[in-house]
């Protein structure tokens, strides 16, 4: 196989956030040719009208280039905010004492306001009191009725609503709000491909929002928030109920040493492969491409190493939503996969090795034809990987193992090659019912119309994986052209 046809197709996702820099239909056209696999929206910012706008809009665009694109809707969750002050702001000297309230009042110089009522309740004497992404810092030295006597250990300037984080408290405030179910109302009826729950905590938080799509009448699959020491803590029980996983490195970072979110990263890339789970790496990646034209050293530096890890997707914020230059900062973050790439190519082997992170006596066939697969695909340099798919499973197993050869997840539905946008290295392919039956006429046409054939002849076609894994009968069909 040639080096260039083995790249033709970028093997990690992209997934671009909309906002007022990059939602006219122009633009959107331009970001998914320039590489956008899904598309984010974030329920933080914006009102409902705007976002359905917006969702229509990526699905003419689709539609437009045929092009299976997807669309995320993240639910903000309950984020912790100061409230307002009487001149906009205050300033913080260190050793300073003040008094943090969960009064409905307007902050002044020793005097912040909480928007969180329960926490007095929730919080305890030693406490920190982390502000403004962490910029910030208070510890609680005692607590008396509604008000929170601290003293500050960094300082600073504290303005409007700006972020509450409290890493050592046990929180009681639900991971699903009453604006998450308002939201998430919005993307049952749009029918949103991806449904993203901040601040996940626990199983139970991601099924509390699963019992509440299906009483809707539209069951997404649930992106998990990895953003609370607590979601590191209960991990495994995250990754079995939630269909894929987000290292939200943002709040992660201030609530847990920064110097130990790249272990975490590297980490849960693994486990949730080990789970074939897709997994998204996020959070500033390209932050620097809100106002300068070209990303830094460490920002380059910082997307390879998620790729060369294996992550299915990396995904842009402020960069796309608010920046100068959204489309130049999705054709840099390409260029940076592609030459990753390019390298793990050469090397034989994309993303670290998978180790054996988890126990698989659950799921012995799962890993063994996904090994076989990828072992099958470096020996016999395959042409491609033709994944007939009714759910999106097995293209899911299969792409987890991150075989070197491309994966076609074929599909007559297409709400899931939209799914499939998300998976590393599968292409979505959409295939008339009637089509499916045939495997090696099916073969054949996708090679053909895919150009597969550029330099070899023979395709692997594998099939029959299901949910649950019981009823998995896998079909391994090696198919000559």
């Amino acid at each position: 196989m040639s080096k260039s046809h083995a790249l033709h197709w970028r093997r990690t996702k992209i997934i671009a956030t909309l906002g007022p820099a990059s939602r006219e239909p122009k633009q959107i056209e331009s970001l998914i040719k320039a590489g956008v696999n899904v598309f984010r929206l974030n329920m933080s910012h914006g009102d409902h009208e705007q976002h359905r706008e917006n969702f229509e809009r990526v699905r003419e665009a689709g539609k437009k280039l045929n092009v299976h694109v997807a669309v995320l809707m993240d639910l903000c969750g309950p984020k912790i905010r100061v409230g307002l002050f009487k001149e906009g702001q205050i300033e913080l000297k260190a050793r300073q004492r003040v008094t943090v309230t969960t009064r409905n009042v307007t902050g002044e110089p020793g005097l912040i306001p909480s928007q969180y009522r329960q926490l007095h309740k929730d919080a305890k004497p030693g406490e920190r009191v982390l502000l403004d992404d962490g910029n910030l810092e208070l510890v609680i030295e005692s607590i008396e009725g509604t008000e929170l006597t601290c003293k500050v250990v960094y300082g600073g300037i504290l303005k409007d609503k700006k972020g509450m984080n409290l890493p050592d408290s046990d929180l009681t405030v639900p991971a699903f709000t009453k604006k998450d179910k308002e939201d998430a109302g919005l993307a049952a009826e749009l029918g949103a491909d991806f449904l993203a729950l901040s601040f996940v905590r626990c199983a139970a938080d991601v099924q509390n929002l699963q019992r509440f799509m299906k009483k809707a009448g539209r069951e997404i699959p649930i992106v998990s928030k990895i953003e609370k020491p607590e979601a590191v803590e209960n991990i495994h029980e995250i990754l079995e109920v939630s269909y894929a996983i987000m290292v939200a490195r943002g709040d992660l970072g201030i609530e847990l040493p920064a110097e130990r979110v790249p272990l975490i990263q590297k980490d849960l890339i693994q486990l949730a492969r080990s789970y074939h789970r897709p997994v998204i790496v996020a959070t500033q990646m390209m932050e620097s491409m809100i106002t300068n034209s070209r990303p830094t050293r460490a920002e380059v530096g910082d997307v390879a190493g998620a790729a060369a890890a294996g992550t299915d997707a990396v995904m842009l914020s402020g960069e796309t939503a608010g920046g100068r230059y959204p489309l130049k900062t999705v054709q840099a973050m390409d260029k940076v996969l592609r030459e990753m790439e390019q390298y793990q190519w050469h090397r034989g082997r994309f993303g670290d090795e998978l180790d054996d992170v988890r126990s698989f006596e659950a799921l012995p066939l799962r890993k063994g034809v996904a090994h076989a697969v990828t072992a099958l695909a470096d020996d016999l340099k395959l042409q491609g990987i033709i994944i007939p798919t009714r759910s999106g499973t097995t293209a899911q197993i299969i792409a987890a193992d991150r075989p070197t050869a491309p994966c076609m997840g074929v599909s007559s539905s297409e709400a899931v090659c939209r799914r499939l946008a998300l998976h590393w290295g599968v292409v979505p392919v959409h295939a008339n019912e009637d089509e499916s039956h045939d495997w090696h006429e099916l073969s054949v046409n996708i090679a053909r119309d895919y150009k597969l054939t550029h330099s070899g002849n023979t395709v692997l076609l594998v099939s029959g994986f299901h949910e649950p894994p019981q009823k998995s009968e896998p079909v391994m069909k090696l198919i000559q052209l």
